[in-house]
């Protein structure tokens, strides 16, 4: 007997009624991630009884959580209106989708969508013709996101991290197995030809990094048999993190932005079908001089503030019209 990590498999559905957990099937196994990570906490109370020595009593265990993570590679669906699988790992990181008409799809985190929890799996499968699976089983999970660019000519990548409740570990029988089913055969594209801008400006840059922000946090209930009820999304605070090159102020006049508290729109515009954007970001820092291809680059680093409210981000598949 022996499992192999790279058989590892994760399924994931958002919860028909939030907080209670869903039973997955072969097609909810349709997430195209890779680094799947798991680390279930339960919580232990430690006991020491006076009885005139130093051994201890049984331990007492309590609350149960796991948090979970994933990678997964952007691309976009061949159907401009149709959601990407992985759409619905952003859903549960408190984004709100809008389907626009025959056009496309887009998200933005929206404070009315802080508990649309999911259930995931995460599954461990045993080596030999008939093997068995472990599974790992987590139910009201809310995530942040991270979006980073490592480097120019790869592509787009979301590492999502969820906490929620740790439902169960278990034996799934070969007779019952969950193999993966319904993944794209859409490739993501790499980040080549690919238009950022800033203030209106190009930004010539080899990684960036934009986060969500999300603080998520298990509500504890009594009533529950693992102490949780489940995961909310409690605060938000987007941010962008990147590193074009020096400019002059006569080019790029980030100092007076930096001191005047100037926002500005930021754009990504990756292929032709996928965009990224905020209306309003704002520098927090800038001028800390980092060398990339033995010239300087100014790393700076942006907040993303409301415009209207609920719109500090926008990620966009095709057009909204």
């Amino acid at each position: 007997m022996g499992f192999n990590k790279t058989k590892r498999t994760l399924g994931m559905k958002i919860e028909s009624t939030p907080y209670t957990a869903e039973t997955l099937a072969a097609t909810d196994y349709n997430i195209e991630a890779f680094n799947i990570e798991y680390t279930p906490e339960i919580a232990v109370l430690e006991r020491k009884i006076a009885r005139g020595d130093l051994s201890r009593d049984v331990s007492i265990t309590g609350k149960r959580q796991v948090t979970i993570t994933f990678s997964i590679h952007a691309y976009t669906s061949s159907t401009l209106n149709s959601p990407p699988n992985y759409f619905k790992c952003l859903q549960a990181c408190g984004m709100f989708q809008t389907i626009h008409g025959s056009t496309g799809v887009s998200l933005v985190p929206h404070a009315s969508y802080t508990n649309v929890p999911a259930t995931i799996e995460v599954v461990e499968k045993d080596e030999g013709t008939s093997p068995s699976q472990v599974v790992i089983k987590a139910h009201g999970c809310m995530g942040n996101v991270k979006i980073p660019l490592g480097n120019v000519g790869e592509p787009l990548r979301y590492d999502f991290e969820y906490k929620g409740v740790l439902t169960s570990i278990t034996d799934r029988a070969y007779g019952s197995i969950l193999t993966p089913t319904g993944m794209t055969s859409q490739q993501p594209e790499a980040v080549l030809a690919c238009g950022i801008t800033l203030f209106g400006e190009g930004q010539q840059l080899n990684t960036i990094t934009i986060d969500l922000g999300n603080v998520v946090e298990n509500y504890t209930d009594p009533t529950k048999d693992q102490g949780y009820e489940g995961a909310r999304v409690v605060d938000r605070n987007p941010n962008i993190a990147l590193d074009p090159d020096l400019e002059l102020i006569a080019t790029q006049g980030d100092y007076a932005r930096w001191t005047g508290n100037t926002t500005g729109i930021f754009s990504m515009q990756i292929g032709d079908n996928m965009a990224i954007s905020a209306p309003a970001a704002q520098l927090t820092n800038a001028y800390q001089p980092g060398e990339r291809e033995g010239h300087v680059v100014n790393n700076k680093t942006l907040e993303l503030k409301r415009s209207s409210g609920n719109d500090e981000l926008k990620i966009l598949q095709g057009s909204e019209s």
